[in-house]
């Protein structure tokens, strides 16, 4: 009998596990599985859904951020959980639902109507805390109280949840993320690209494409182009792809001034968050992914290592899973700009290494990371759930 999923998520963007939603509902076997999505807000995510012809409805979803636990967002709580759960019982009122998949653990209303109507729940945690440590804390008693399996998306993540809760171990699966390229390289278009940016005859590409935040490591890249251009290395350009989460515009304004206070500043071009990312992908040279903080797992260095482009990345979090140092990539320690200053050049000044790197990253993509890969191991869980 084909078994209807409820997949509750926080957000209609396209980034890290919007992506991995979208591929995951389209990709189901749909003579076994029926998906039905439910994202709070319209959005580039629910015109995705629509032409992949998978059911998505914009309804109320609580969730839990470091605001929720402050005495005036616990006081909000049970109204927003009760428009929430009104709200699904309404759109799903005479439908039989065999399982609820709630994607990152900022969802809780899919935790809590799981738990009402008695039906088995899958956790996917897109997340690690840090801090502070008492929210982590909670995290985790929530992941213990409400989840009957819990996916994490890489060993780190996992990790980070045992400190607080060693018992999570017997309910957890890893399952790193999958990804399918949906367009084929096209030269003309690399060209454009590259144009775009204002890139010279001679000069190689460093992408960094990613959330414009406190963490993805935009300035700490700002403070080793300025070391490398204080060495003498002026043939680079470097290009960061993303945009802000609304209300947090004062950290592209940072990102903005640390670019016209670089002796470098020339060399810099801020773009604005694309769905056409494998257009920044083929027509960059060398991808980095800097992050100052551990990346749960780190959907950008998959998606360059899919283009056959060496990755340097912060030596930590997923990022450490995905990139073999050395091989298909260079790993560095986390918030150090004269290591990744001097990663850049070693790549910059070694084509061979280069493309002997992008090659082994896109051998490791297809050995591990590819779609049909992740969504049966996906569906491996929910075979394993009663029901």
């Amino acid at each position: 009998m084909k078994k209807t999923i409820l997949f509750v998520h926080q957000s209609a963007d396209l980034y890290g596990s919007d992506k991995v939603l979208l591929a995951l509902v389209s990709k189901l076997d749909r003579e076994k599985y029926l998906p039905v999505v439910i994202v709070p807000v319209d959005g580039l995510l629910v015109a995705a859904l629509g032409a992949a012809n998978v059911e998505c409805h914009v309804l109320p979803v609580t969730r839990l951020a470091r605001s929720t636990l402050s005495l005036g967002g616990l006081l909000r709580l049970p109204a927003n959980l009760i428009r929430s759960l009104r709200a699904i019982n309404l759109a799903l009122s005479g439908r039989r639902i065999d399982l609820v998949h709630s994607n990152t653990f900022a969802v809780l209303s899919g935790a809590i109507w799981a738990s009402w109507h008695r039906i088995p729940h899958i956790w996917h945690v897109h997340e690690i805390i840090l801090r502070p440590k008492f929210v982590r804390k909670v995290y985790a008693l929530l992941l213990s109280w409400f989840a009957d399996c819990i996916i994490c998306v890489s060993q780190a993540t996992k990790d980070n949840l045992l400190q607080d809760k060693p018992t999570l171990a017997r309910k957890i699966r890893v399952v790193w993320n999958g990804l399918d390229r949906d367009t084929v390289k096209d030269a003309e278009s690399v060209r454009r690209y590259r144009d775009s940016t204002g890139m010279r005859e001679g000069e190689l590409l460093v992408a960094l494409v990613g959330r414009i935040n406190r963490w993805k490591g935009q300035r700490l890249l700002v403070e080793a182009a300025t070391l490398l251009w204080q060495q003498g290395v002026h043939n680079l350009r470097f290009v960061f792809v993303g945009s802000v989460v609304p209300w947090q515009e004062h950290f592209l304004d940072k990102l903005k001034k640390a670019i016209s206070d670089s002796p470098a500043r020339q060399c810099f071009d801020i773009q604005p968050f694309t769905r056409n990312v494998w257009s920044v992908w083929d027509a960059c040279d060398i991808a980095v992914v800097p992050s100052t903080e551990p990346e749960p797992f780190g959907l950008v260095a998959l998606e360059a290592m899919i283009a056959s482009k060496p990755v340097i990345a912060a030596n930590h979090g997923g990022l450490s899973e995905i990139v073999v140092g050395g091989e298909t990539g260079l790993l560095i320690p986390s918030s150090d700009a004269q290591a990744l200053a001097n990663a850049i050049y070693k790549l910059a000044v070694d084509k061979k290494l280069r493309l002997e790197m992008g090659r082994n990253g896109e051998k490791r993509y297809h050995e591990h990371f590819t779609l049909d890969v992740y969504v049966s191991n996906v569906e491996a869980v929910y075979e394993s759930l009663p029901g």
